[in-house]
């Protein structure tokens, strides 16, 4: 049941992102007379909040735990690289951050710092932002049969979007 509401979220999220960006190819950088657009023109959104960082990291899991479970046909023989190196909600760095946490290393996937997948994950609602930084910190609980499992998420506004950054595992005590 878990999954089916995860997999509805996905679509939701997708189909909600698509029809926010210039689905019809539009330039938005000429307005439909043909001519630039007048200086009074909004400026990208380079503010963010709590609640941005909390949608950002649970769009990124959505889509991380879709592509494990219906890997896209690129991604065969490499699903665990594939799918954390091409989710539309990481930076570009991301994959080298995730690389030099080292967990990887230690046998486990570095986004849910497992061996194996959560039952179910949640991101928790105490997110925070960092305007002056531009960056934000997540929490995402993962439920395992033995328990949960709380790790970190950071992102970064880049441009004027949010995207994460890289992922901190807990350290075994």
């Amino acid at each position: 049941m878990r999954m089916r509401k995860s997999i509805a979220a996905t679509i939701a999220i997708f189909a909600l992102t698509a029809c926010s960006t210039n689905s019809a190819n539009i330039d938005p950088t000429v307005s439909p007379t043909g001519t630039p657009p007048s200086a009074t023109a909004s400026p990208p959104v380079t503010s963010f909040s709590a609640e941005a960082v909390i949608l950002v990291t649970k769009a990124f899991y959505d889509e991380y735990m879709d592509c494990m479970t219906n890997p896209p046909s690129e991604a065969i023989g490499q699903v665990g690289n594939w799918c954390s190196s091409n989710n539309s909600n990481a930076t570009s760095s991301f994959p080298a951050n995730l690389e030099a946490g080292g967990v990887a290393e230690a046998g486990a996937d570095p986004i849910v710092c497992a061996q194996s997948f959560p039952m179910s994950y949640k991101v928790r609602d105490d997110a925070t932002y960092n305007s002056a930084e531009k960056t934000g910190k997540a929490f995402v609980a993962e439920q395992f049969g033995s328990g949960e499992l709380v790790l970190t998420v950071l992102l970064s506004g880049i441009n004027d979007k949010l995207l994460v950054d890289n992922i901190v595992c807990p350290v075994p005590g």
